[in-house]
């Protein structure tokens, strides 16, 4: 798959709260570090993580991506707005990191600042 059809597919995934396919584009002992929270490793437990987290919103959407790949790493920059639960919303820039392997992204790092979200 050509990295800005991963990029696509990836965001996808997560506007639509699939954890699941989320998590399959991701390597079985991949890492993945969503802002100032700790690193969260293995497949598994990366699509437990995410979806505790979409269940604690009311909605997530990403817009204004630009993607590119230099070596074995994809960066994405863009703005993600969450919906809470009371239908309010917060929107944010941010900043992605994947590191690749194999087609798969085995490093996922996201900088954000949503320390908004659940005041």
């Amino acid at each position: 798959m050509k990295y800005k059809e991963l990029v696509s597919a990836a965001y996808q995934s997560i506007d639509s709260a699939d954890s699941a396919k989320f998590a399959s584009f991701i390597t079985p002992d991949g890492i993945f570090r969503f802002a100032n929270n700790p690193a969260v490793k293995g497949n598994k437990a990366i699509a437990d993580f995410v979806e505790n987290f979409f269940k604690s919103l009311n909605g997530i959407s990403h817009s204004n991506l630009e993607s590119w790949s230099v070596d074995n790493v994809i960066f994405v920059n863009g703005n993600v707005k969450y919906v809470r639960h009371n239908n309010t919303s917060l929107e944010v820039p941010f900043s992605c990191t994947w590191k690749m392997k194999d087609g798969l992204i085995d490093e996922y790092l996201i900088f954000t600042d949503n320390s908004e979200l659940y005041k």
